[in-house]
């Protein structure tokens, strides 16, 4: 099973208020899928909670059986409150739906789910990259990493790989663009309102023990 999401950021309305994606089954077997969907809610170190958004969207179909070496196409399409003020986050699912044992037979089953991030954003306002603070902070094994906090004060979610940041400490200097963030950042998605903190991948010297970081926002239309 994989899935292609063609579910960019949308608004309330419009052409713009719709995404898709594509499942494709490359197994021997049909394959059961369902639809899931739910509003998301981050925090300052991006963990994040969830609550049941089923009625904002409607999803076509909600589900479907791929047939083996097939594919079947999705259509989203938000349906929720047409005057939001600020943008929301929502969490797209697709989910491999487990198939029934036949009888006198016991076993594990692997099933598939993927994901996707979809923001509603309001037909007017803008957003903003605003940093709070630059530092040093170690990763899950033990590397120091630069970190900045960053706060958006806007209406329109930001997303921290729209921005350009510039890093020095004790006379080393980096500048690392959206495209070098990207791949291992996924969105660093701001929400209106929100401080987030990032662990950058930023690879320093041994001597950097302090940081300095500006950035240069640039949102993509």
């Amino acid at each position: 099973m994989s899935v292609a999401f063609l579910v960019p950021d949308t608004t309330i309305a419009g052409a713009a208020s719709k995404g898709s994606f594509v499942v494709v089954n490359d197994s021997e077997k049909s394959l059961p899928v369902e639809t899931n969907v739910s509003r998301i809610d981050l925090d300052k170190n991006g963990d994040f909670t969830t609550k049941p958004a089923r009625d904002k969207f409607l999803i076509f179909p909600r589900r479907a059986d791929v047939p083996p070496g097939g594919r079947q196409k999705f259509f989203v399409q938000w349906i929720g409150d047409p005057h939001i003020k600020t943008s929301q986050s929502y969490i797209i699912s697709v989910n491999e739906v487990p198939t029934k044992m036949p009888k006198g037979r016991s076993g594990v089953q692997v099933v598939f789910n993927f994901t996707a991030v979809m923001n509603i954003a309001p037909m007017t306002g803008s957003s903003a990259i605003i940093l709070l603070n630059s530092d040093v902070a170690n990763d899950d094994k033990g590397k120091s990493r630069p970190t900045v906090t960053v706060q958006n004060p806007g209406n329109i979610h930001a997303k921290l790989t729209d921005a350009t940041i510039t890093l020095s400490g004790s006379g080393w200097s980096k500048t690392v663009t959206p495209d070098e963030l990207r791949p291992s950042m996924g969105l660093g998605l701001v929400q209106p309102g929100k401080t987030r903190r990032f662990l950058l991948p930023v690879d320093m010297p041994p001597n950097v023990k302090d940081v300095t970081a500006s950035i240069r926002y640039e949102p993509t239309k």
